[in-house]
């Protein structure tokens, strides 16, 4: 019997043409059975349909949709710009970039680049002639030009509104003393809490007076209303809260604000409480077991090569993460390596036991001691439950987004939840004020991941007791250490939530709390009355806005009546001074590692002056939430870059002949107008 014959397979390949629709498909060198898309970065057969089919997913449109002639982001030069303003545009662009990215020292290379490579009408005909960009100019553009461009949109951005200062001191590189200022404020324009750099200010020395002589000439210079600031956020350091002579004291009394609040940062209270809990009642050992395990391999590659080959023959070719460096200021960044250990303590303890023998060293044979034994491990088990726990608290008082107004809450909720690890659940009281040692559960159940480990381990009854009264002990203590780091001001923050989208719609408001509101920011009595009315009557109105604290009480500042008045001005304005208030210092942090990039050690003689500059210019861009690729400069701006009076350059008198020029071509010897040097 004949069998029929297979139905022959035709293998399609990939035809040029197909371009000529599709603009973003590319072929496959030595392979023409696929082709690859150039805007999403991956393979598609060489298929008609597979290519149309590949074109309506929604990946795809995502990714084109940035490739769109509408979308890119373009300089449009006018047809009466000269070629001088069209190098201008070039270069107010070309220092945008290096502002936001790279050294200023890159930029007398990338301009040359630019000449030779780019086809654009920046640097076309009598264009690329002009186009003359080094550090010095390149300098000059972003502290006289771009500078004050950004700083004048956030001072038009917060108005005569109320606002909020953190403070912090930092040391540069340099040596040098700094105070780094944000400002927080509700953009009306932007419909958001903007949180965003304000100044460094050089610091003589570092009491109390200097900072506040600081802090009121950085204030004098950008124009600020003193009357309009509301609360300032720092540390615990005695020279910003002493009730004497510190920063808060000084301002509230000698300028006459009343009103001013003082909010500590609540993460770096949080950081002190978890590090004296855990000095006082974890074994010493934990850390060293953690922070030497990292030692071993951080600077070893032959180490981590053994170590790779035997966790890659355990777990079938997968490669380890890497055991994370604990910070010795920050107590809680324990947390994340403490995962990381827990994830591979069997396959740690078979290098260690491999390495005492291989390397003969006393560090391998304590670390496989230490992983040996199983209370070393309980310990990280629950210290990894409480922590990641004080963690999730600590990014949401860190993070941008949040509600500020429920904020005190989330702190609330994490004294709660510690405290339920080890209180009798019948017990009632106030757990951010009462002691909790009285009410200590005699069997606290405390977690399952720990009781599992705990009942499964062949430790003595004894030693399991023993393990976990410990663990008690910690738990206790990082509640009282919790406690006593509350705000001074805890009862105020409480009663904030009274402006909370939720508790304002409610038909059953506690009315006596937005009075309080009223009373702690010094209001007139006349303003508190019209307050409480506004109060009441503000869940009557239809508001679009009712899941976002903030952006409702936007759309509360914007709401006019049919006479053009806000019926709910005054609650409005007492609003904007409960949101603007500070919670934490991580802007200020963040301004610090901002500074550490740009001020090096290759680059340790940057003038303050430069170095502010860039910052503003960084976070304004940030603020805005565009690039350098993306804003688009007004092109009054990029006139001021093609003017000599914003160069100030001074001529270098008195100079040594016989000395050699730095210069091939000058023959003067020009210097910034800053006494600090800049490179």
């Amino acid at each position: 019997m004949d069998l029929p014959l297979k139905k022959t397979i035709y293998k399609q390949h990939y035809r040029k043409e197909w371009e000529g629709e599709f603009k973003w498909l590319k072929p496959i060198p030595g392979d023409s059975s696929k082709c690859r898309c150039m805007y999403c970065k991956i393979e598609i057969k060489a298929k008609l349909y597979d290519i149309q089919r590949h074109k309506n997913t929604k990946k795809h449109k995502d990714k084109s949709a940035s490739f769109t002639s509408s979308t890119q982001t373009k300089i449009v030069v006018s047809k009466e710009d000269t070629t001088a303003g069209i190098a201008s545009s070039a270069e107010t662009y070309l220092s945008l970039y290096i502002a936001e990215h790279s050294s200023i020292n890159s930029v007398d290379h990338l301009t040359n680049l630019c000449k030779e490579i780019f086809s654009c009408d920046c640097v076309k005909g009598g264009a690329k002639k002009e186009l003359k960009l080094h550090r010095t100019k390149c300098t000059n553009i972003i502290t006289d030009v771009l500078c004050p461009y950004f700083k004048d949109l956030l001072i038009k951005d917060i108005g005569k509104g109320p606002y909020s200062l953190i403070l912090d001191e930092s040391t540069d590189i340099s040596v040098t003393k700094q105070l780094g200022v944000i400002i927080k404020y509700l953009s009306e324009e932007r419909s958001e809490i903007v949180s965003t750099f304000l100044g460094l200010q050089q610091l003589q020395s570092s009491n109390a007076k200097s900072i506040v002589d600081a802090l009121i000439s950085l204030i004098s210079d950008l124009n600020l209303d003193i009357k309009n600031l509301m609360g300032i956020g720092t540390d615990n350091a005695s020279v910003m809260v002493g009730i004497n002579n510190g920063v808060f004291k000084i301002l509230k009394e000698e300028y006459d604000l009343p009103h001013l609040v003082l909010n500590r940062c609540v993460c770096h209270s949080i950081q002190l409480a978890v590090s004296y809990a855990s000095q006082e009642t974890i074994p010493r050992n934990i850390e060293f077991l953690i922070r030497e395990t990292n030692n071993w391999f951080c600077l070893s590659p032959s180490r981590q090569d053994a170590y790779k080959e035997i966790y890659e023959k355990i777990n079938v070719g997968e490669r380890p993460l890497k055991i994370l460096k604990i910070c010795a200021t920050r107590w809680i960044s324990i947390e994340p390596a403490i995962a990381r250990i827990l994830d591979q303590w069997d396959e740690l303890k078979l290098h260690f036991q491999m390495s005492q023998t291989a390397e003969n060293c006393y560090t391998a044979t304590m670390l496989y001691s230490m992983f040996q034994d199983q209370r070393n491990k309980l310990y990280l088990i629950y210290l990894k439950s409480v922590l990641t726990e004080v963690q999730q608290t600590l990014k949401i008082f860190e993070g941008k987004g949040t509600d500020p107004v429920i904020l005190i809450d989330t702190l609330k909720r994490l004294i709660e939840s510690l405290c339920h690890r080890i209180i009798n659940p019948n017990s009632i009281l106030d757990y951010c004020t009462q002691r909790v040692n009285d009410y200590v559960d005699p069997k606290p159940y405390m977690g399952y991941v720990f009781e599992e480990a705990l009942c499964k381990s062949l430790l003595e009854n004894p030693e399991k007791q023993a393990l976990k009264q410990r663990c008690i002990h910690f738990t206790l203590k990082l509640i009282s250490e919790l406690q006593q780091r509350l705000p001074e001001n805890f009862k105020n923050l409480e009663i904030m939530t009274a402006l909370s989208v939720k508790e304002t719609l409610k038909n059953n408001k506690n009315y006596l709390n937005i009075v309080k509101l009223g009373e702690a920011f010094c209001l007139k009595p006349e303003d508190i009355d019209k307050v409480l009315t506004q109060y009441r009557n503000i869940g009557k109105h239809d508001w679009e806005n009712k899941d976002n604290t903030i952006t409702f009480w936007c759309e509360v500042f914007k709401y006019r009546d049919a006479a053009g008045n806000n019926p709910y001005q005054e609650i409005g304005n007492l609003a904007k001074m409960i949101l603007s208030l500070p919670h934490s210092n991580a802007d200020v942090e963040r301004v610090f590692s901002s500074m550490n990039i740009i001020k090096t050690k290759t680059r340790n003689k940057m003038s303050l002056k430069t170095m502010t500059s860039i910052l503003h210019i960084q976070w304004g861009l940030k603020r805005l939430k565009e690039s350098c690729c993306s804003h688009k400069v007004p092109i009054e701006i990029i006139n001021k870059t093609g003017s000599n009076s914003k160069y100030s350059f001074k001529l270098l008198r008195n100079i040594d002949c016989n000395q050699p020029s730095t210069s091939a071509s000058a023959d003067v010897i020009l210097e910034d107008s800053d006494d600090d040097s800049d490179f």
